[in-house]
């Protein structure tokens, strides 16, 4: 199972500064705070967090970005924290390593992220993803998988993404596959319009701390939209909408946070 709800700020944000690191020599930074609520179906009860993230430019070629996550998910009490940081070794290259360790069932014990990615064609506007995730469970179970994604950087402001995760879970050797598409519109300092839409098979799903309280082999979808909006030149606020689906329940919300940049 590779959970993707506590990652959305992180991929929205390496999308939209990717290779651009080094357009910025002085340090700059990102503070953001927010909330989530999400409602789930079938007597499934509500999912609720508060979180900070944060971004830190350390020199014209490296990010640093960290999250810290208070979860209510299926009736239990959670925190996760997760790290990471993207780096531009040259014009053409870019990657990013991260890790996250979470206090509950709902979360990873430990999940690991390296990425690659290559800009191609003439104009550089063609990016090529390969990356590899590796989850562990604190009841044994483990995720290993392989990203592959393309990004195309399109005229007049927009980027189309799409990709696959190719997971293996054990025990059982259990293939749960995932493919994604997504759009981004929009220009830095006023606003990012994104759409993502996930697709594909999920191993296994904790809905409990029990031994029982656990869904298996199935599939599920999910859809998202982010409005990121500047008020100011160095603050705004972001909106994400998010509905998935399951053959067990079905889950909607919202996240609402503010962002302030020095």
């Amino acid at each position: 199972m590779i959970r993707k709800l506590h990652l959305s700020f992180t991929c929205l944000a390496a999308l939209l500064v990717a290779g651009s690191a080094a357009a910025q020599a002085v340090p700059t930074g990102m503070v953001e705070a927010g909330l989530l609520h999400h409602s789930l179906s079938d007597g499934f009860g509500s999912w609720d967090q508060q979180f900070v993230r944060g971004t830190l430019r350390t020199s014209g070629s490296t990010v640093w970005n960290a999250d810290l996550v208070n979860a209510r998910q299926f009736g239990a009490h959670g925190t996760l924290v997760a790290a990471g940081v993207t780096h531009d070794f040259d014009q053409d290259w870019y990657g990013s390593l991260a890790g996250s360790y979470g206090s509950s069932f709902f979360y990873p014990q430990a999940r690991g992220d390296v990425v690659i990615n290559r800009k191609l064609g003439e104009t550089r506007n063609v990016v090529a993803t390969v990356g590899a995730t590796a989850v562990n469970a604190r009841d044994g179970h483990r995720d290993r998988n392989l990203l592959l994604g393309l990004s195309w950087y399109l005229p007049n402001a927009w980027v189309l993404q799409g990709g696959t995760r190719i997971n293996r879970s054990n025990p059982g050797g259990v293939m749960a596959n995932v493919k994604y598409v997504a759009a981004t519109w929009g220009y830095n300092k006023q606003q990012y319009v994104a759409l993502r839409y996930d697709m594909g098979q999920e191993a296994y799903q904790y809905i409990g701390a029990g031994s029982a309280d656990l869904l298996v082999n199935f599939r599920s979808n999910v859809f998202s939209g982010t409005w990121r909006k500047w008020l100011a030149p160095s603050y705004g606020f972001q909106l994400r909408a998010e509905a998935y689906h399951n053959p067990f329940y079905d889950r909607r919300g919202l996240e609402v946070a503010l962002f302030k940049e020095f």
